[in-house]
């Protein structure tokens, strides 16, 4: 890697100096040609290949998103600094960014590859909380990758499968997520990367958008890890998770509908549009809680992602997955029971074990009915992470599991949605929270995990200052341990009920 250059399939790249000279960084590197005009809604195609050295000093734009206007006296506005005016969008966006502390291409360093979250509707990949440069210090290389959004990355309708019915319908932001794992496995021995040794992660849609990448049969062998982090949601029946896929037929009946409300009548017709007419009929159009989400398309996924975890149909690798104890006050997904009948008609989603689920519940009044699904113990994120450890271990693979329940100081929020970023990626000295010394070490400990899961598919291992790390054990339902992480990393034996042990049974059934 003279000079900081480099050579890839498309050619020759010049990086740039990190905040730490150690540091290489590569950033809009693009891994397949813009998505506009007669590609937009297609799946993704090679980039073009360039004459002489490409500097890669700016980050490319990020995706197309809704951008409703930046409040600071907004919580998630304050927290994550959402995409605003500041930053260039467009459709043209198919680009990673690479953090790399190799200095030849010889070193087989094992690499991050990153999805960031947003509901499949924002976000972009060098957000405040990503401190890429010092998870890079770390020895490993990290590779972020920005992805189709919402109306662009996820609209399906009769008027694009009559089109082109031999396209893969929607999912067209997974396709890219996959196309760029792929460029990655190809190119990443350039930056001094093994690409043998590939971990994916993402928190929420992120982490959704990985168990796609597990799921999908196109993904074979291209990673050799996986982590989740607050996106693993269980599906009962008819209860929705935003981030899960949804079926078809729902995916072209909202495109279709849109579209209808629009005058569009023709795919040309909406291939005509600019990209601001579309994210305003996107922003017009959808509710709080309705979006443009994956889909179960048939071909590149047969079925949702937590159903091919559950039924084992997911690719052979280690996982590490978890949740925060504050967010599962926050997220709750679908009409649940707040009385005795109600309870009853919310059983026939068990089938023939409709009477054991009534059973265990064993309400006695209307108010006992309710509270058994007002526990934080009862919701989605808890649930769906300990049925990943039951299906792993069932099929003889390894999972890690974790509640993150750390005091986070400035706002009386808790360990909420998201905080646990700044400590998985090291980047607490980037947030305006005041942060002090435990938090810092409890940062290094977490992402050393990190780091350690990465590099070996275990976390056990040593910090960065080359201590012991408190021994993670991978979950067996016998003993039932995650790591909980509150102001030091401490493995306990999770508590559950009858409930929930009967909807973990359930759901993590092999069929």
């Amino acid at each position: 890697m003279k000079n900081r250059k480099v050579r890839i399939e498309t050619g020759e790249l010049q990086g740039v100096f990190g905040y730490d000279p150690r540091i290489t960084v590569f950033k809009g590197v693009p891994y397949a040609a813009p998505p506009v005009g007669e590609l937009r809604w297609k799946s993704p195609t090679p980039a073009k290949p360039w004459e002489g050295v490409r500097m890669a000093d700016k980050y490319g734009p990020i995706s197309c998103q809704h951008t409703p206007g930046i409040n600071p006296d907004d919580f998630w506005t304050r927290e994550l600094h959402p995409a605003g005016p500041e930053y260039e969008m467009s459709e043209d966006c198919l680009y990673v960014n690479v953090y790399t502390p190799a200095k030849s291409e010889d070193e087989k360093l094992p690499v991050l590859f990153y999805i960031h979250g947003g509901g499949y509707q924002g976000g972009y990949p060098f957000e405040v909380e990503f401190d890429w440069e010092h998870m890079a210090r770390k020895g490993i290389v990290v590779v972020a990758v920005t992805y189709r959004l919402g109306i662009m990355g996820f609209l399906t309708s009769s008027l694009l499968v009559d089109d082109a019915p031999e396209q893969i319908k929607g999912n067209y932001g997974i396709q890219d997520q996959l196309y760029a794992l792929q460029w990655t496995k190809r190119n990443i021995k350039a930056f001094g990367g093994d690409p043998d040794k590939i971990t994916i992660a993402g928190q929420s849609a992120g982490a959704g958008s990985v168990q796609c990448l597990l799921a999908t049969p196109y993904g074979k062998d291209a990673m050799n890890g996986a982590i989740l982090q607050s996106g693993v949601f269980p599906e009962f029946g008819d209860i929705p998770a935003p981030i899960n896929p949804c079926t078809l037929e729902h995916a072209i009946k909202m495109g279709d509908t849109l579209f209808e409300k629009a005058g569009i009548r023709t795919a040309k017709d909406a291939r005509n549009l600019t990209a601001k007419e579309l994210i305003r009929m996107e922003a017009e159009f959808l509710s709080p809680g309705i979006h443009f989400q994956p889909v179960v398309d048939g071909d590149f996924l047969t079925e949702t992602a937590f159903e091919a975890m559950r039924r084992g149909h997911h690719h052979n690798v280690p996982i590490l997955a978890g949740y925060n104890r504050g967010e599962v006050r926050a997220f709750r997904f679908g009409k649940y029971p707040e009385s005795i009948a109600e309870l009853e008609q919310f059983a026939e989603r068990y089938g023939d074990r409709k009477e054991d689920f009534i059973k265990v519940c064993n309400a006695k009044s209307d108010e006992q009915a309710a509270a058994i699904f007002e526990s934080d113990a009862y919701l989605d994120f808890v649930a769906g992470t300990i049925m990943v450890g039951h299906i792993q271990h069932n099929l003889g693979r390894e999972a890690y599991l974790y509640e993150f329940d750390a005091d986070i100081p400035g706002e009386p929020y808790d360990s909420f949605h998201g905080s646990e970023l700044w400590f998985a990626y090291d980047s607490l000295a980037r947030s305006w929270r005041p942060f002090v010394g435990k938090h810092y070490d409890l940062a290094r400990q977490i992402s050393s995990y990190w780091v350690n899961f990465v590099k070996t598919g275990n976390p056990n291992g040593k910090d960065t200052f080359g201590y012991d790390l408190p021994r993670w054990d991978a979950f067996s339902p016998d003993e039932a341990t995650i790591m909980k992480f509150t102001d030091s990393p401490n493995q306990v034996s999770l508590a559950c009920d009858d409930v929930m042990k009967f909807r973990i049974d359930y759901a993590s059934k092999l069929q």
